[in-house]
């Protein structure tokens, strides 16, 4: 296989539908839409701005133009992504898909970990925000192949990469990707648990 491809403006919607599915009972989502109805009908809104941020903040590979999976990542320049991005990019419109509910749960909890990323890595990095492979894809090397050539560009200036996840199910396969967990912990007012995992370039 030849390298990842950067997804394109007029691939957003798929690459949106693929993370959807993805995600569908991650248990952050399970958290954030508790019924599966509302879930089915509001998720692609929430994956659709977290593609249009990674695309205009950060890079989005793509594992071909079929798009089997993506993988988001964010420069260190904009590593710590902020309420304002999100409205940059459509966040407002966003806000009405959504619901008001679900908003205030989901700020209350990304307050909470984006402090937690701030503490645990102050020093620059690359930030895995997502990655996501098409259920009946998943299992075939994909994760891999979108992360490996990412890692040798970030090698090259010798910096760490950081991502965290709430499903116990990744860590297996973000640990065979050379992810090593930092710290594990209880996210206040939610049964959830984070982990935050870091690549070092030693």
């Amino acid at each position: 296989m030849k390298d990842p491809i950067l997804l394109s403006r007029d691939q957003i919607k798929r690459a949106t539908k693929i993370i959807t599915e993805a995600f569908f009972n991650d248990p952050l989502m399970l958290y954030l839409f508790p019924i599966k109805k509302e879930r089915t009908d509001k998720l692609s809104s929430m994956m659709e701005l977290l593609v249009q941020i990674g695309v205009k903040y950060g890079l989005v590979h793509a594992s071909s133009s079929n798009i089997e999976g993506i993988a988001i990542w964010f420069p260190p320049k904009n590593s710590k992504i902020t309420s304002w991005m999100g409205f940059l990019c459509g966040g407002f419109r966003y806000y009405f898909k959504i619901g008001r509910k679900a908003i205030k749960r989901q700020n209350k909890l990304y307050k909470f970990i984006r402090l937690k990323h701030k503490k645990l890595i102050p020093s620059p990095h690359w930030y895995l925000s997502i990655i996501g492979v098409k259920p009946e894809q998943q299992g075939k090397g994909f994760s891999r192949f979108l992360v490996n050539s990412m890692f040798r560009s970030i090698d090259k200036h010798r910096l760490p990469c950081f991502l965290d996840t709430n499903n116990e199910d990744n860590l297996p396969i973000y640990k065979r990707l050379g992810f090593n967990i930092l710290q594990e912990f209880e996210i206040p007012d939610t049964n959830l648990v984070n982990w935050v995992m870091i690549r070092e370039n030693e």
